[in-house]
């Protein structure tokens, strides 16, 4: 791409989503600061500076994407990831001068919405679309609706649709087996877990408790397993809370908690510091959303995976923006979660300093944040060398 220095005096990114929280929740200190997250705000000079010591590509202006209407069917905003990923879809869109056209689905009816938001997408002649995945097939009627109408699809995972020009694969299974590993090591006299699971049909979560429980039993010779599971349809902190709860409370002996989610995880953390427990857990997260790495510094939780939602959404855009041209872009792409620990997790950027650099043009696949592996076959799961480098550390 071509690009030149871009330079704003301060860029106001919306990095967290005021959370929603249902009373009687602790108000301890490891707590404070998540019932009313702040958008966080970063000056330019702030961004550079970090993403100049992490190895970032240099501001430049980009115009590869003038006269384009990119297309994303998103997931809702009240969500810190869902968040994370449209600020950052629509900073890397803008930084190439192309419309960002982003349909947000909604939590109460997620599957029905995201099909509304892609075939308004496709009403609206988008030059290319993406979506973000929900259930394995829940998106291939509307995803051949844009093909019919022309529109390249990039497709949130591979179970989503086959027709996908490029399809993204977040490698949730190698996550799996490193929360399970992480416990293996923690607890190798074995204990009882919890999983916090999403209260929706959506098929990569599912594969990934499963996958999960697999190599629990494997790794600790059936000495840990899990208990019991919680849900959370709302996909946010009070969703989770009293499922959470009634669960903590009917295995009071438990060891650890691993959650589909951030959000989930802290609202398990929240449960269990009302039932005085939360001490004697090892509470698992994933996303790194912003509401997971301020949760993780403060302690309310012990781990999150980190999938670089900034870092595949710009690289979406990039692959769109070829499609809509014409031009070849991968077929699959590749995503690995990287664990983060309360000890390692000030090596993780915010994710407003890495929306800040993507609007800026900055390339941030240099900094090595994300792993991302493009190529002819989706990697289902990491090799046991390529999932030792994103393990969890034991702190």
């Amino acid at each position: 791409m071509t690009r030149s220095r871009i330079r704003q005096g301060v860029l106001a990114v919306a990095a967290l989503a005021v959370v929603s929280v249902a009373s009687g929740c602790s108000d301890s200190a490891r707590d404070s600061g998540t019932d009313e997250v702040l958008n966080e705000t970063v000056s330019a000079d702030k961004a550079d500076a970090i993403l100049d010591e992490l190895g970032a590509g240099p501001a430049e202006e980009c115009t590869s994407g003038e006269g384009l209407t990119l297309g994303y069917a998103a997931v809702w905003s009240s969500n810190a990831g869902g968040k994370a990923g449209n600020d950052a879809f629509r900073a890397a869109a803008e930084a190439c001068g192309a419309t960002p056209m982003i349909v947000e689905a909604k939590a109460d009816d997620p599957l029905n919405t995201m099909i509304t938001a892609m075939d308004q997408i496709v009403a609206q002649q988008a030059d290319a679309v993406s979506f973000f995945p929900l259930s394995a097939d829940v998106m291939t009627a509307p995803s051949e609706r844009a093909v019919k109408a022309g529109i390249p699809v990039v497709a949130g995972e591979i179970t989503n649709f086959d027709g996908a020009a490029t399809t993204f694969h977040q490698d949730r299974l190698t996550a799996s087996v490193n929360a399970a590993r992480l416990f293996c090591e923690k607890f190798p006299d074995g204990g009882d877990l919890i999983y916090g699971a999403y209260g929706n049909p959506q098929q990569d979560l599912i594969d990934m408790q499963v996958r999960f429980e697999k190599e629990l039993d494997a790794c600790s010779d059936g000495r840990l397993s899990v208990v019991g599971t919680y849900s959370n349809k709302t996909d946010d902190i009070a969703g989770g809370l009293s499922t959470a709860q009634a669960v903590l409370q009917q295995h009071p002996d438990a060891v650890g908690v691993v959650a589909y989610s951030d959000t989930n995880a802290v609202a398990a953390s929240r449960a269990a510091d009302n039932l005085g427990m939360r001490d004697r857990l090892t509470i698992v997260g994933y996303n790194a959303d912003a509401i997971g790495l301020d949760a993780l510094a403060k302690g309310t939780i012990d781990y999150t995976f980190a999938w670089g939602l900034p870092e595949q959404q710009q690289k979406a855009v990039e692959i769109l923006i070829a499609l809509a041209k014409g031009q070849p872009a991968p077929r699959y792409v590749t995503v690995y979660p990287k664990c983060l620990s309360r000890g390692t997790v000030e090596e993780m950027p915010s994710i407003a300093v890495r929306t800040a650099g993507i609007a800026q043009g900055r390339d941030l696949e240099p900094t090595g944040i994300q792993p991302l592996v493009e190529g002819d076959e989706p990697l289902l799961e990491a090799s046991a060398e390529q999932r030792e480098a994103v393990a969890c550390p034991l702190d």
